[in-house]
Order: C-alpha cells, then sequence, then structure tokens
C-alpha cells in the first residue's frame, strides 16, 4: 500500500523522531554523534530551516524544526538522513541500512505555545528520562542552550521560550523551573512471546556463524571528504562545529546536574 502523504502545513513547528535501524545502538559513541551535529549544521544551508530542539541518543534522534517551506520538509529529512548514513556508515566501516524506513514527524501550530514547550521539555528529558543524566544538561542536548543563554552554532530559541518573561534570564530561569516539575511515565516492559524467543536464538546462531570482518560495499556513493575510519577521524571543520556544540551544552563543575557516567 502507498504511504500516506504527510500533513505538512505552513507556519508550524515538526517534532522529529529518527531511529535507527532495527534500533540498534549505532550512535552511542561520541564521535559519530559528532558527525550527526556536522550533518545538522550542513543541513541549514541545503533548505532553509530553523532548529529549535535537538537531542541525539545511542540509538535515535529528537528535533523540532520550521522550515522556511513546510512542503520541503521530506526533501530535507531527506537530505539529512542520506547524508548522514553516507558518512556514518564509512565512519563504522559498514554498510547497508542505517536509519529506518521513515521518520516520524508531528506538526505544533506556532500559537500553541503550552504544547511547543511541553515538546521542547520532553525532547531535552530524554537523557534524564533514559538514566544516561540525573539532570538535564547534556553535550549533545541544546539544552544548555536555553539554560545559559549561550549560542552553540546550530540550534536557535524558539518564539514560545521567549513569551515566558519580559527578559531572557527571566525566561530562561522559568523554562528551567518548568524542566524541574517534569516527570517521566515509563512504559510497561514489553511482552515476549514464544516466536521472538525462538527467532532471538536463530538471528544470534546466525550471526556466530558470519565472518566477523567488516565488509564494505564496493558501489558505495563517494563522499565529498575522506578519512580513515580506523584513526577514527573526522574533517577538522566537523571536529569544531562539534567541540562548539558540547562546550555550550556539556556538563560544567558549576551545574547541579552531575554525570553518572
Amino acid at each position: 500500500m502507498p504511504r500516506s502523504p504527510r500533513c505538512l502545513p505552513q507556519g508550524y513547528s515538526f517534532h522529529i523522531t529518527l531511529r535507527c535501524n532495527s534500533r540498534q545502538f549505532l550512535i552511542a559513541k561520541g564521535l559519530r554523534r559528532d558527525v550527526l551535529l556536522s550533518v545538522l549544521a550542513k543541513a541549514q544551508a541545503k533548505i532553509p530551516h530553523r532548529l529549535y530542539a535537538v537531542c541525539l541518543m545511542a540509538n535515535h534522534l529528537h528535533l523540532l524544526i520550521r522550515p522556511d517551506d513546510a512542503s520541503q520538509l521530506p526533501r530535507l529529512m531527506h537530505w539529512v538522513g542520506w547524508y548522514s548514513a553516507m558518512a556514518l556508515n564509512r565512519l563504522a566501516g559498514r554498510c547497508g541500512h542505517f536509519w529506518e524506513a521513515r521518520y516520524y514527524a508531528t506538526a505544533i501550530a506556532p500559537k500553541d505555545h503550552r504544547r511547543v514547550l511541553n515538546t521542547l521539555r520532553y525532547i531535552h528529558a530524554n537523557p534524564k528520562a533514559a538514566g544516561v543524566r540525573k539532570g538535564f544538561y547534556d553535550p549533545y542536548s541544546n539544552y544548555g542552550h536555553y539554560g545559559r543563554l549561550e549560542s552553540d552554532g546550530i540550534s536557535e530559541w524558539h518564539p514560545s521560550f521567549l513569551t515566558l518573561a519580559p527578559t531572557l534570564k527571566g525566561c530562561s530561569k522559568r523554562y528551567e523551573y518548568f524542566c524541574q516539575q517534569y516527570r517521566h511515565h515509563s512504559k510497561g516492559a514489553p511482552k515476549c512471546h514464544w516466536g521472538s524467543r525462538m527467532l532471538k536464538r536463530l538471528v544470534e546462531t546466525s550471526r556466530s556463524s558470519r565472518s566477523k570482518k567488516k565488509r564494505v560495499s564496493p558501489g558505495q556513493t563517494q563522499l565529498p571528504f575522506a578519512f580513515d575510519c580506523r584513526l577514527s577521524q573526522i574533517p577538522e571543520e566537523w571536529h569544531q562545529i562539534a567541540v562548539r556544540f558540547r562546550r555550550v551544552n556539556g556538563i560544567r563543575d558549576g551545574d547541579r546536574e552531575r554525570s553518572i557516567w
């Protein structure tokens, strides 16, 4: 059956969720998330849009985006998915699908400030809800951009955030208090059917019988850069983009929230 067309109203923001293929932890390493940050920065020059929120987890990512032309959202996400998959496959020395078949997109009206703020808080709360952090600050989430009022080079403040108080400092304080009221509702444990258990054993047996040597597709499209995946190198320009983002949003000694890693 053909896919149902997306609802893309003009002027709306879109909450994007993109998961790794088979929900594998393909972006757990920091270097791979650095590549994603660089791709998001490059995407702004490809298709005009505003990035309001970003959070990179180990097997998925969350974005809050408002394209200048809402009809260009599929083209924007296609480019982000294609370019990041090619770069990450090259870095990891792997081939095949990197992302799931289709991203999730939820439209949010520009005047629905409550829903916008709830979405911002949900995105920024992902590391805390997953047990990765005790607080909201995370080097791969732009919560620090809202909390410290510093530019990370990629994202900007959502207009709904600017309505919280007459001053920027007041907006930051009110948003911090709003985030502290967040309570995560854990999902119930999935039921494991006997067929799922049998399939898991078959897959594990099949994987163990294969050669562990990584194979790279000979017909893979060439990228406009080259780096040695064995040395975990990325272009210096990409590295600087990630360093600036992590410096603004990462945990500092003066923060109350400390890492549990």
